[in-house]
């Protein structure tokens, strides 16, 4: 049983890792849920495995510039900017 549990949390990640479409150039518009500026969130991997793994998260935006892991909890569009990537789920 404890195999069972292991496998199932080792490839829980790369299951959910499929669930979030990743767009560069454009910038989510909608309710923030967060905004993050912690070094592990600092990159479009971390700021994407974040969001991930919050449930009332329907995407984010990692601005390049300035390293800043915005979550929303309400998508309601994309708009294009070049200095940042979304992810929706």
């Amino acid at each position: 049983m404890k195999k069972i549990l292991l496998f199932a949390a080792i490839s829980l990640p790369f299951s959910i890792s499929a669930e979030i479409a990743i767009q560069d150039g454009y910038e989510i518009q909608g309710r923030i849920f967060s905004v993050k500026t912690a070094k592990k969130y600092s990159s479009v991997e971390g700021c994407s495995k974040y969001a991930l793994t919050k449930s009332k998260v329907q995407g984010f935006t990692f601005d390049k510039v300035s390293q800043k892991c915005t979550l929303f909890k309400k998508v309601r569009g994309l708009k294009p900017d070049s200095g940042s990537v979304s992810g929706t789920k």
